[in-house]
């Protein structure tokens, strides 16, 4: 009996392992910037704008985010302009906005590698203040002339 109970412990234990605050599993993304977390919380990237899926580069991006998260655990980072639950940044379709971060350690900022790639523009409207290096990444996107800055 204490055998059974104890790896019944250990089971719900090891179940709950993946379920660390701030934690969610993407379901589907939608657009390059535009991702579902769970059953349905649709978020959009913070601080970034990506082209829709219907243009070339948007497309790309859409792609590259699937790629990248679609079926895998991410840390969501929302922000508020208060501090309260109620205060949530949200874009002009009520999506509240967040940062998300992926791969190895949960430590990689997909909107980073977005911009990376020329595949989104920073957005200052939506651009909290410990995104700001955003601008540098977009910045040597435009230099070395990938994505959007490509020459056509």
């Amino acid at each position: 009996m204490v055998k059974k109970l104890s790896l019944l412990i250990v089971a719900h234990i090891m179940c709950a392992l993946p379920v660390l605050p701030n934690t969610l599993t993407v379901t589907r993304v939608e657009a390059g910037d535009v991702i579902v977390l769970g059953d349905d919380w649709k978020t959009r990237l913070t601080g970034i704008s990506v082209p829709g899926p219907r243009d070339p580069i948007g497309y790309r991006a859409f792609d590259f985010t699937k790629r990248s998260l679609e079926g895998k655990i991410v840390k969501v980072f929302t922000f508020t302009t208060d501090n309260t639950a109620a205060g949530i940044v949200r874009d002009e379709d009520g999506r509240p906005r967040a940062k998300i971060l992926f791969g190895k350690g949960l430590a990689t900022d997909i909107a980073e590698l977005l911009l990376e790639k020329g595949y989104g523009r920073v957005d200052d409207s939506m651009l909290p203040e410990d995104c700001e290096h955003y601008r540098d990444i977009e910045a040597e996107a435009k230099r070395r002339g990938v994505g959007l800055w490509a020459d056509n």
